[in-house]
C-alpha cells in the first residue's frame, strides 16, 4: 500500500459517483441518492450544477462541453448542455429499453460507450455493453455480464476496457472503429475476494487506476495486467476516480462509506481525455 494519504474534498455527499473533468479544470460528480450533479470550481466553490429529477450513475464530457450522464431512474443517456438544459439522447437499444445505465466513457468524435448492468448478477446475465453516437444511434457492444460496470478508453481509442464486478474483473477489447469492437480477452482479476471493482480511469502510461470497491483501495493496473500498487481510498467502498488538478496528477476518488469525495496527489499525470485532445488539437489518427 502506497503511503500517500487521499485529502478530503467535500464530505457529506449522497452516495457520491462518477467524477469527471470540464474544459476549465471544475470538478462535476453526481449525487445518486438526491438526484444531483455537484460541481466543485477550482477556487473551491460548490455548486449544484443540475438535479436531473432521477438517479444519476456517471457523467462526462465531450468536446463541444457537452456532458453526458448515465440517468439509472430514467433508463436513460442523457446530454446536458453547459447552461444545465438537457434532453434524452438515447433510452433503448433494437427496441429494447434501457435498464440502469452505470458508467460511461466518450470517444474522440463524441460518440460514447457505457454499461448496462441493471438487475444482472452472477445467476443472472443480462448485463449489457452498448455504444451511442452523437445523434443517438444505440448498437450492442455486449452481453451476457455479470452487472458490467466501470468503462474507460486508452489514450489513443485503440482499447476498451470494462469491469465485470463479480468475476472481479477487467475485460479489453480491440477498438477496430468507433462502435466495432473484437478480441475480448480479461486483462486483470483481483485476488482480493472482498472486491467489488467499480469505475476506474488510465493515466498517461497505459495504466487502469480501478476502484476497489470493498477493499479501501484504489487498485494500479498495468498494461500487461499486473497490480502494480495500491492507493488508500478514504474509505471501504471507492465507487470511480477520475484524473485532474493543474498537472492532470490529482485522482478525485468518490468513496461511499464516508460518502465524500476525496484528492490523492499521486504525481502521476493522468490520461487526457480523448474528447479534450480532439478539441485541443492533439488527437491522434
Amino acid at each position: 500500500m502506497s503511503r500517500i494519504k487521499p485529502q478530503l474534498v467535500s464530505p457529506a455527499q449522497d452516495f457520491p459517483e462518477g467524477p469527471c473533468i470540464d474544459q476549465d479544470g471544475s470538478l462535476y460528480w453526481v449525487n445518486c441518492q438526491s438526484g444531483q450533479i455537484s460541481l466543485l470550481t477550482p477556487e473551491g466553490n460548490l455548486s449544484c450544477f443540475l438535479d436531473t429529477g432521477g438517479v444519476p450513475q456517471a457523467a462526462n464530457f465531450t468536446s463541444t462541453g457537452d456532458m453526458y450522464v448515465c440517468e439509472s431512474g430514467l433508463s436513460a443517456i442523457i446530454q446536458v448542455r453547459p447552461d444545465a438544459t438537457w434532453e434524452t439522447l438515447a433510452g433503448a437499444c433494437d427496441g429494447v429499453d434501457f435498464r440502469k445505465p452505470n458508467d460511461l466513457t466518450v470517444d474522440a468524435y463524441n460518440n460514447l460507450y457505457f454499461t448496462d448492468p441493471g438487475f444482472s448478477k452472477p445467476d443472472n446475465l443480462i448485463g449489457t455493453v452498448h455504444f451511442v453516437t452523437p445523434d443517438g444511434r444505440v448498437s450492442l457492444i455486449d452481453d451476457e455480464m455479470a452487472f458490467p460496470n466501470g468503462i474507460a478508453l486508452n489514450g489513443d481509442g485503440s482499447l476498451l476496457a470494462v469491469v465485470e464486478t463479480y468475476p472481479r474483473c477487467v475485460w479489453l477489447y480491440d477498438v477496430l472503429e468507433p462502435g466495432v469492437v473484437q478480441n475480448k480477452r480479461m486483462l486483470w482479476q483481483d485476488e482480493d475476494e472482498a472486491c467489488l471493482p467499480d469505475g476506474m480511469a488510465y493515466d498517461a502510461d497505459g495504466n487502469l487506476w480501478v476502484a476497489a470497491f470493498g477493499t479501501g483501495t484504489i487498485a494500479v493496473v498495468s498494461p500487461e495486467g499486473k497490480t502494480l500498487r495500491r492507493y488508500d481510498a478514504g474509505g471501504l467502498k471507492p465507487t470511480n476516480c477520475c484524473f485532474g488538478g493543474p498537472e492532470l496528477s490529482t485522482l478525485y476518488i468518490t468513496e461511499v462509506e464516508t460518502n465524500a469525495v476525496y484528492a490523492l496527489e499521486t504525481g502521476i499525470r493522468g490520461q487526457q481525455l480523448l474528447a479534450d485532445q480532439r478539441r485541443a488539437g492533439t488527437q491522434a489518427h
